[in-house]
């Protein structure tokens, strides 16, 4: 029996799940407004206290890893290595887009978006395989503008906070949750997993410049 506790914090949900056998069975979630530093302990305690787990029983700890908050980013695999360490277990980084894709599975969206910042957007085309979504590329960073000039729009495409940008388009709207990143990290365990994951870091994609002052 495989059970993994799945942490989502990449963006304005932030939530925790505990997927056994590939079925969640308790997700505690909410759109917590930048609070997810406060939030993701008492969830945490909460879902321990539901379920009634202990470390020990667990097989992996699952992160959503990006794209992303980079704030929500680092508090969630902080957290989620905390757990790891605490009890030596291995970790499953789950890629937000494709926790995002597979929240649309019905639909097999072939592109996704998410929103960066200003203007911009992540972007990643998707394949289907077995029902699960595979990345065909790497993820870039681009325009709203440049999307719209050099992408086929009539492509099944899926986006996450790109509301302010869409106008007139028809897109599917993706929804982020832990219960997602946990599922997915169940399907492809052995794939994903790391068992040393010490140097496990967030995929932020676009470097942030930080302008100091000399």
């Amino acid at each position: 029996m495989k059970n993994i506790i799945a942490v989502e914090t990449s963006s304005d949900i932030c939530g925790i799940s505990f997927i056994s056998n590939g079925k969640c069975l308790k997700t505690i979630e909410e759109n917590s407004n930048r609070k997810h530093i406060e939030k993701i302990p008492l969830f945490y305690d909460s879902l321990k206290k539901d379920i009634g787990f202990e470390l020990s029983d667990v097989s992996a700890i699952a992160v959503s890893i990006g794209p992303g908050s980079f704030t929500g980013l680092r508090i969630g695999l902080s957290f989620a290595k905390g757990l790891a360490f605490s009890n030596s277990l291995p970790m499953i980084p789950v890629s937000t887009m494709m926790s995002l894709a597979f929240s649309c599975n019905s639909n097999k969206p072939e592109v996704g978006l998410i929103h960066s910042h200003g203007e911009k957007i992540f972007c990643q085309h998707i394949d289907w395989r077995t029902d699960l979504p595979e990345p065909i590329d790497e993820i870039i960073v681009l325009t709203w503008r440049d999307f719209l000039n050099e992408y086929d729009t009539t492509k099944k495409i899926f986006q996450k906070n790109c509301d302010a940008l869409l106008n007139e388009e028809n897109l599917i709207t993706a929804e982020l949750s832990s219960e997602y990143v946990g599922i997915l990290a169940a399907l492809k365990f052995d794939e994903l997993i790391i068992k040393k994951p010490h140097n496990l870091v967030s995929n932020y994609v676009s470097p942030f410049i930080i302008n100091k002052k000399k």
